[in-house]
């Protein structure tokens, strides 16, 4: 049997002495240049790992990421520092880490958590706590035919509604790969073992999906909110109100209590225009049919 080398769910490294040179990446999310400087090499190759999309080679950058941390390992509060001009914020814990999306421009985009698929050009977005199937069931509908939008992290544009690619790195368990018949052998996977033990694999959606990776911002057509099975097994489609569907939006904020106000007018205006539904999951191949049978085509 091959023997696959397994990179565990925080990358270790050797630890970095406390006078070793901050290193540097360089990343670029919706046209606005980040830099990033550790000497935290295990956090380094964490994020260039899952944002691998968004490397840019060296320039200028509107906003600086410093961890002053070098011990390798996640970053704790008061060890990150963002920089963007005159303006200097110290991380405290409450929000993401990195991208660092609460930092102008990149806060002028509304975050919610969810994944979303499209199919020449009309979105779907997936919204539901963590956990409760959004990425089986999203790969499940793209297996179908349809595209990836992103999967963990929905930006829309206030302006005008569009719902913009985010190619973060795909995290992906045995299930997953079964439902699109892709081999653990593809060279797009990287293997790692999770703190449970078990072993799952990332890839960039690109690199794995070719084609069905969306490359353009697309128009969104309906919301589903995603709930438990039903008692029948089979997935059900039910409307929801406006109003109810924009409270529920409004507890997926990806940053809750920071883009509250930002968020309420683009949230309600998505809420009035587009069609909002719950959906009790079923199956993957019945759900992913529902989906985009009667919300895609």
């Amino acid at each position: 049997m091959t023997n696959v080398a397994l990179v565990p769910d925080w990358v270790e490294c050797e630890p970095s002495l406390p006078d070793a040179p901050a290193l540097e990446a360089m990343f670029r999310f919706f046209g606005t240049d980040v830099r990033v400087r550790s000497a935290n090499v295990g956090l380094l190759q964490h994020w260039a790992t899952v944002y691998g999309a968004f490397r840019v080679p060296p320039g200028p950058a509107e906003i600086t990421v410093r961890v002053t941390s070098a011990a390798d390992g996640p970053p704790v509060p008061g060890q990150v520092v963002v920089e963007h001009g005159d303006d200097r914020r110290i991380w405290q814990g409450d929000g993401t880490v990195f991208p660092p999306l609460g930092v102008p421009p990149l806060d002028r985009w509304v975050y919610l958590r969810g994944a979303a698929v499209a199919r020449a050009g009309r979105a779907v977005l997936l919204v539901g706590s963590p956990h409760c199937g959004k990425t089986l069931l999203a790969m499940a509908v793209v297996a179908r035919g349809a595209s990836l939008v992103c999967d963990g992290l929905l930006a829309l544009d206030p302006r005008d509604l569009l719902l913009a690619p985010f190619p973060k790195t795909l995290r992906l368990r045995r299930e997953v790969l079964a439902q699109l018949s892709i081999d653990p052998a593809h060279p797009a996977l990287i293997p790692f073992r999770t703190r449970a033990g078990t072993v799952e694999w990332r890839a960039d959606p690109r690199m794995l999906l070719g084609p069905r990776a969306a490359r353009v911002a697309a128009d969104v057509g309906a919301v589903v909110f995603l709930e438990a099975p039903t008692g029948s097994g089979d997935p059900q489609l039910e409307p929801v109100d406006p109003d109810q569907a924009f409270l529920r939006l409004l507890g997926h904020l990806h940053q809750r209590l920071a883009a509250l106000a930002m968020a309420h007018g683009p949230l309600a205006a998505l809420s009035r225009r587009v069609s909002t539904f719950t959906l009790s999951v079923g199956s993957p191949r019945q759900t992913a049919r529902l989906v985009d049978e009667q919300l895609l085509d």
